[in-house]
């Protein structure tokens, strides 16, 4: 796989371009963990921060909005490292990007009491690890040594 500076998504929501950029310019004031740095007007797109829960680790979240016509828009998120460092994959990337889009769609509904955190990839790890030393101990309660 080669190394990357970001990963990306693109999703679809019916709104004007006008109501998805005011959606998504609220996002810091109901979720402190987003913080807008920046917009760059000739790009048409907005620098977010993401916070990470419980860790010290940040990522910048571009997001550019695309009016489809008058009800519908299509958003692109770019999450890089705040660093700009290479990578093959990253799953707080990923977990951020998911997020976002989630936020995004809350800030639309104008409700974020839906809005939850993702699960932290090391929690997922550790269901497989009880997973496997359920069938590491099943194994040896058959085949004793």
């Amino acid at each position: 796989m080669p190394r990357q500076n970001f990963l990306s998504t693109e999703f679809f929501v019916t709104a004007s371009e006008e109501e998805a950029k005011k959606a998504v310019c609220s996002l810091p004031q109901h979720l402190p963990y987003i913080k807008l740095l920046k917009e760059n007007i000739l790009a048409k797109s907005l620098r977010f921060l993401y916070e990470h829960p419980g860790k010290q680790a940040h990522n910048y979240v571009d997001v550019s909005i695309l009016s489809l016509d008058n009800s519908y828009v299509c958003f692109s998120l770019h999450g890089s490292y705040t660093s700009g460092q290479a990578f093959h994959s990253d799953p707080d990337i990923t977990n951020a990007l998911r997020h976002f889009e989630q936020a995004v769609h809350a800030a639309l509904k104008n409700d974020f009491s839906a809005v939850q955190r993702l699960q932290k990839p090391e929690a997922a790890k550790k269901g497989l690890g009880n997973f496997a030393k359920f069938f590491t101990s099943i194994f040896l309660s058959k085949y004793p040594a």
